[in-house]
Order: structure tokens, then sequence, then C-alpha cells
């Protein structure tokens, strides 16, 4: 049997397949278009989402410097009208208040330029230095060095510390909130650092005393701890504690309690402690639409007492008449919205705090101010900014219109360009 040999057919080495090459994704930019938009440059439609807000140094807002000068100019003229007749009586020069209040406020207008080149962080860098030298400056006005006026201790070498205390609470409690946004949901954050603080100076001037500081810096520091996220419902404490306060000042203070009675009835002590309002009203109403005109009014001609001062508002109510209180008023307003707008747009947490304790201080202190010369509120001795007599505290005023400009240098571009 003849056997038959197969011959093994060589094996194929196998090559994988061969895949297509990828094709190029085709772009937006290699499409054909037409010629009138190849011409015309094509708007990004992409939003910043996750961006940070921009910020630059940039010019200050104009809104704010220019209210300030013209409720500063205004000012020296009400001043001078209100004041030349006491000045004459008094110091023997019809010029007295006038000349000191005018270098005081050329003073306060370059630091307040000066200051609004200092950038604002630095104030919390400063604020344990500032809170050490408002305490130290409160307990020796209460020494043998501070000056009495009118019964109350409130003077250090022509120098009211409680000024001082003001722009402190602003800026402490800016810092504070800033530092720890939380510590103001609590009531044991609320208590220390922020009650340690406006306790230590209610006790202060409680010994001066100083009413009106007294409200006017727990009224900031309330404002501050609302921007900052106090929650609503702490008003209730708050509220009730403020009721328990003024119930207390009003058994403990014989003068509050004179007041609240010459407040609700000025005529029936005009010959004693409702002169003052009782003139008040009397200057306010006789202004009439139109006024007296500048110059011409009668109740400053020792009538109306201290009319540089604390009701140097009915003095220009019964020269500039309804019309021009009310453009008063409004300038107030306007600062006020635009300080505000600048803590809006601030490009952090202590700048939007610094600013709104700075306008809300404005906007407490020009609102007890007018009225107490209403007569809406019993009289204590709230001066009216920019207006009233007295160097150091235009100074300080000034001072923080300076660190409200130099906060608008730092306004996000975006908040910038809404205008």
């Amino acid at each position: 049997m003849s056997t038959t040999s197969r011959q093994t057919r060589p094996m194929r080495r196998m090559t994988p397949a061969r895949r297509p090459a990828p094709q190029p994704v085709p772009r937006a930019s290699d499409a054909v278009l037409p010629r009138e938009q190849m011409m015309r440059p094509q708007q990004s439609t992409r939003v910043r989402t996750n961006a940070r807000a921009r910020t630059r140094v940039h010019a200050w807002d104009t809104g704010v410097f220019f209210s300030v000068m013209l409720l500063l100019i205004i000012g020296l003229i009400a001043l001078f009208s209100a004041s030349y007749s006491n000045a004459l009586f008094y110091q023997g020069s019809a010029t007295h208040f006038i000349t000191r209040q005018g270098m005081f406020a050329a003073a306060g207008v370059v630091a307040m330029v000066f200051v609004s080149k200092i950038p604002y962080r630095a104030y919390a860098q400063l604020s344990s230095m500032i809170l050490v030298i408002s305490v130290i400056l409160l307990v020796l006005v209460l020494t043998p060095l501070g000056t009495s006026t009118n019964g109350a201790q409130r003077w250090l070498f022509g120098f009211q510390p409680s000024e001082l205390a003001k722009i402190t609470v602003i800026i402490c409690f800016a810092k504070w909130v800033a530092r720890d946004p939380k510590s103001v949901r609590s009531l044991r954050g609320m208590i220390r650092p922020y009650g340690f603080l406006l306790a230590a100076y209610i006790v202060l001037l409680y010994f001066e005393p100083h009413t009106s500081a007294m409200m006017i810096i727990c009224g900031i520091g309330v404002v501050i701890l609302v921007a900052g996220g106090m929650r609503l419902w702490y008003f209730g404490p708050i509220a009730a504690l403020g009721a328990g306060a003024l119930a207390a000042f009003y058994f403990m203070f014989e003068h509050v309690r004179e007041r609240f009675a010459v407040w609700l009835d000025p005529f029936a002590a005009m010959q004693d402690e409702g002169f003052q309002g009782a003139m008040s009203q009397i200057a306010i109403g006789s202004g009439g639409l139109l006024g007296k005109g500048l110059g011409n009014g009668i109740q400053k001609h020792l009538y109306l007492p201290e009319p540089q001062n604390d009701f140097i508002f009915s003095s220009w109510c019964e020269e500039m008449g309804l019309i021009g209180a009310l453009f008063v008023i409004l300038l107030f307003a306007y600062l006020i919205f635009r300080g505000f707008r600048v803590a809006r747009a601030a490009p952090d947490k202590f700048g939007c705090l610094l600013a709104t304790g700075i306008s809300a201080k404005l906007a407490i202190q020009t609102l007890m101010n007018l009225f107490v010369v209403t007569g809406i509120f019993p009289v204590t001795g709230a001066a009216l900014p920019f207006f009233s007599y007295g160097g150091t505290a235009l100074l300080l005023q000034l001072g923080e219109m300076g660190i409200l400009l130099n906060i608008s240098r730092y306004m996000r571009v975006e908040a910038k360009q809404e205008e």
C-alpha cells in the first residue's frame, strides 16, 4: 500500500486589521462663514461663573466727594449766619466761631484727601491700638483733666473722646465680623466680644453722662451686626434690652426725666428747660416755605441758645424755609445712599462692614439731630454733621469720609460699571 505525503501549507502571519485614520474634528473656526460675518467681530458668549470679582484701584466715588464738599460749604455758611450774634455778644468778635471752624474745615479736607490714600485694610491691623487709646481717653475725661460744661463732663483738652469711641466701634466690629462671620450667629458669640465692648463704652459714658453717644454707639453696633449676618430674631432680646436700658436711664438720671417731660410739652416750661425746644420749633415754623432770607433770622439773636451747635438746623430753617431744609436733607440722604452703595460694592467683607458702619453713623446722628430740633425726639447732645460747631468732631467726620473714599477706590469693577 503506497503512502501519499501531504504537503503542509505555510501558515500565514496574522496581521492586525488596519484601522481607518481618525478624521479631524471640524472646528468652528474652520467653517466657511459668509463674508458679512467674517468682517464682523464675534462676541464671546461664555460666562464666567466661578471667577472672582475683579478689583483694581481706580478713582474714588465722585458722588461721595462732591456731596461732602457741598454739605461742608453749606454748613460753614449756615454756621456763620447762625453764630455771629452769639460770637459778637459773648466773644467780642462776630467771626469767632466761623474763623475757627473754617480752619478746622480746611485741615479736615486735607486730612480727608490724605486718609483716602491709605488702604482701608490697615485699620484692621490698628484696631487694637485704637481701642486701647479710646478707652484710656474715656477714663481720663472723668478725671480732673476733663472739662465740665452744663453739668456734663465730656471734654478732654477741647476734644470729646466719645467721637473716637464711635469710629472705634465701627473698626473693631467690622474686623471681628469679617474674621469670624459665624460669631454673630450665636448668642455666646454676640456677647463676647461685641457685647463686652458696648457695655464698657456704656459704663464709661454713663459717668459723663452722654446719653446721645450711648445711643449712637449702640445703633452703629446693631447695624454692623445685622449687615454681618445676625439672626433677625435676636432683635427680640435686643429690643427688650434696649427698652430695659431706656427705663433704667429714665429712673436713674434726673436729667433724662426732665428731658422727657420737656419733650412732651416744651412750651409748658419755656422759662426753664423747655426754652430751647420751644424756640427751636418757633424758628422752624416762622421760616415758612421760602424762609426769611439768609442772615435775616430772629431766633438766633440770643433767643435760641447755642444756635451754632445742636440747633443750627433750626436757624437754617428759619432763614431758608422748607425748601432750604429739604435741600439739606436730600443732600444728606444722597451721601448716605452713596455710602451704602460703596459698602455693597466693596471687594471684601471688612470693607463692606467698614463702609456700612460709617454710613450708619452718619445716618443715625443726622436723624437724631433732625428729630431733636423738630420735637420728634427728646433733647440730646447729638450734633448735625458738617454743620454744628466743633473742630475736632469735624476733623473726625472728614477723616471718616476719607476712609469711605478709599474703600470706593477698590469697588468691584462690575459694580463700578453699573452706573
